[in-house]
């Protein structure tokens, strides 16, 4: 097996540990809202999955935060250089 998600979830599987298998996912990602929420917003995810849930989230909320930066300064690049 060369997949890295499939031979973590086979180290899980194999050798596994208490409390390590499943964890709780918000639905709605916490950054968007979803922290203060009901049991509705919660669903459970296996290690593997969360983990590469969670990863994907972290580039989306990277995206979000370069987009808001760029929107913030706009395209006028000279507000970056010092008059002298």
């Amino acid at each position: 097996v060369s997949c890295p998600l499939l031979l973590q979830l086979n180290e899980i599987i194999t050798n596994p540990t208490e409390g390590q298998f499943w964890q709780v996912d918000h639905i709605k990602p916490v950054y968007s809202g979803g922290g203060q929420c009901s049991l509705e917003n919660l669903q459970t995810l296996c290690t593997v999955c969360h983990r590469e849930r969670t990863a994907k989230q972290a580039k989306e909320r990277s995206q979000m935060k370069r987009r808001s930066l760029a929107t913030k300064y706009g395209c006028d690049i000279t507000k970056f250089f010092v008059k002298m």
